[in-house]
């Protein structure tokens, strides 16, 4: 777990080193990230807490043509590279998501879906989250690509596979790894492996990473051809000798109940051949893990992952390393979300496409912390797979709270003098949830994510009113 620091700390330690040509700039952006981080998912105006020099000075950073926003983002990317470096093994989790806007900028910007009649246009976004590779806490963002489709090109996808690799959309994910690889330097690059969906799945990136001697553990979407055999992929890994079978929590999602799932693992060393329009002349050689559950209830959806990985898998707890570092793969969409329901980039409402980047890329990281104080309170659980409740239950809170924050927490959730020994970590965790609106409706005894963000965010509103009334009162006493 990474110390969390308060805003204006996390902003001096995330945005200090940004060169954006002025130190006037360098020092507003940090002012203005501490602003946004300490009122995450208000208004740009309502962070600023009625400041006028605070709201000229945010303005004048967004609206500052001179400030790229990638210099922006090369400040938090820095930072991130700093906190990877003390991590053994490191899970770099990627993947995209669409921001879309109605309002009078959108004009300047690009279509998100293959819909022509779709309302909004916005940015594509491509996204690299840096994971703990043993206890799968979030270190941080690492890179990030954006980009704004051209509305003529709508309707023309048939056409694709007449451009050149690096004019696709599918070079993302090799762009992203060269960015990151340089930014990583070659010792943490070695220690990083990139965690990928079955978008993914494109021989030219799988064939760079070769290449590369990079790491990775790609979710397979293609019953591909293999070199030197007569079956695909899949025939090949339905085959494949048996390693062991595991149990796999499915969470509730949907219409979907909770369930546990008994998959089999087996795993075999492949090389799949590249199709002849990619030039590419040699195939790309891997493990694949198949991870199947092959006796599901009548009426359930059996799971089924098939994974192309760059490490050894020769044994059970191999497989199962592999198949825990995909299962981190998640965390990208955990980002998306906090950045959209969490910091809600979505509502921003700038004059221009520049500022409103410019807005998109604090945010970024702002959901980022919102994703580090959701684990401050409950931690991930590692590869264990053991869940954090025993060990927050036998510690005390002042481990993650301070003394007045607690109190002022107990306060609010019992409304009654809080006690002399602090209660357990535990109690602070479920305790800041129901700050935050949670009830445990669905009696899974485990709060969501944003009834924890939100309960962190109030809790440091009340503990600031209440710091504020004690210096009111020393005042007034003298």
């Amino acid at each position: 777990m990474f110390v969390l620091r308060e805003p204006s700390a996390w902003a001096q330690e995330n945005f200090g080193e940004s060169e954006l040509g002025d130190p006037r700039r360098e020092s507003r952006l940090v002012r203005v990230a501490g602003d946004l981080a300490r009122h995450a998912g208000s208004s740009l105006l309502k962070s600023c807490e009625g400041d006028d020099a605070a709201v000229e000075g945010m303005y004048r950073l967004l609206r500052n043509e001179a400030v790229e926003p990638s210099a922006i983002a090369e400040g938090g990317f820095l930072a991130t590279v700093k906190r990877a470096s003390g991590c053994s093994l490191l899970l770099a989790v990627e993947d995209s998501t669409s921001l879309l806007y109605r309002h009078s900028v959108a004009c300047a910007l690009g279509p998100t879906t293959s819909n022509p009649q779709a309302v909004g246009q916005g940015f594509i976004v491509h996204s690299v989250v840096l994971v703990e590779g043993d206890g799968g806490a979030t270190v941080g963002l690492v890179e990030q690509q954006r980009w704004v489709r051209d509305s003529k090109d709508h309707g023309k996808s048939n056409a694709r596979t007449q451009r050149a690799y690096e004019e696709k959309e599918s070079f993302k994910w090799q762009r992203a790894g060269e960015a990151m690889r340089l930014r990583l330097g070659a010792e943490l690059s070695a220690r990083t492996i990139a965690v990928c969906d079955r978008e993914a799945d494109v021989t030219a990136y799988l064939h760079w990473q070769q290449s590369v001697g990079g790491r990775y553990v790609v979710r397979a979407a293609q019953d591909r051809r293999l070199l030197d055999s007569t079956t695909r992929l899949w025939q090949t890994l339905a085959q494949a000798p048996r390693l062991g079978t595991h149990e796999v929590d499915v969470p509730q999602r949907g219409g979907r109940a909770a369930r546990r799932a008994q998959v089999t693992l087996r795993s075999q060393a492949v090389e799949l051949s590249c199709p002849p329009r990619t030039g590419l002349t040699n195939g790309v050689r891997c493990q694949a893990v198949l991870v199947r559950e092959e006796h599901a209830a009548e009426g359930v959806e059996a799971l089924e992952w098939l994974l192309l990985t760059s490490e050894p898998v020769r044994t059970l707890e191999e497989a199962l390393a592999v198949l825990w570092m995909y299962g981190r793969r998640w965390r990208i969409e955990e980002f998306h979300k906090a950045w959209k329901s969490g910091t809600q980039v979505e509502g921003l409402r700038p004059r221009s496409a520049g500022n409103l980047e410019r807005g998109i890329v604090i945010l970024a990281f702002v959901a980022i912390r919102l994703l580090q104080l959701r684990e401050l309170v409950y931690p991930p659980g590692g590869r264990t797979g053991q869940s954090p409740e025993p060990m927050l239950a036998g510690q005390s809170c002042e481990e993650i709270l301070t003394r007045t924050e607690w109190t002022v927490l107990y306060l609010a959730i019992h409304k009654q003098s809080p006690p002399v020994e602090a209660p357990s970590a535990q109690w602070a965790y479920r305790a800041i949830a129901r700050l935050g609106g949670w009830r445990d409706t669905q009696r899974t005894g485990r709060p969501g994510w944003q009834a924890v963000w939100d309960g962190m965010l109030r809790l440091a509103d009340r503990v600031e009113a209440h710091l504020l009334a004690l210096t009111l009162y020393k005042k007034c006493d003298q």
